[in-house]
């Protein structure tokens, strides 16, 4: 391997785990790791046909608008672009709202950019591919 391609493989691993910290946080809800993870000038393009930032994003996480049961990310491709890696994958999330629970299946783009020495997400593309009333959970 190459030098570049190397470098490559080591971007690319490194925004896999990336990836998953932020499903985990969004799961979470997370506000903290979510503001590290996030660039201040995120912009996203969701299901709800909502164009929103970060702030807006992270107070609807807080007044528990946005609430996931369950988030499960599915990285298909990895491209590295100069400074900006791109990631397109799917998506399948438990999404609970005041009426009824929703499971949501997604396809998603995810553009990466290593500002100072740290990844942040700068981007965020949902394509809402299926949409079903989601199953209540199992009681114990």
């Amino acid at each position: 391997m190459s030098a570049i391609s190397d470098a490559n493989a080591e971007t690319h691993k490194t925004i896999e785990i990336m990836e998953q910290r932020e499903s985990q946080a969004l799961r979470d809800a997370d506000v903290s790791a979510l503001q590290t993870l996030w660039a201040d000038d995120l912009i996203v393009n969701s299901t709800a046909n909502l164009i929103a930032g970060k702030e807006i994003l992270l107070e609807m996480i807080r007044q528990g608008r946005i609430r996931l049961r369950t988030h499960q990310r599915r990285p298909v491709r990895i491209a590295t672009f100069g400074k900006a890696v791109v990631v397109t994958g799917n998506e399948v999330s438990e999404l609970i709202s005041e009426t009824a629970d929703f499971k949501l299946f997604t396809s998603y783009m995810n553009v990466w950019m290593k500002r100072k020495k740290d990844w942040q997400l700068v981007a965020r593309h949902v394509g809402l591919i299926q949409r079903a009333t989601a199953e209540p959970p199992q009681s114990q």
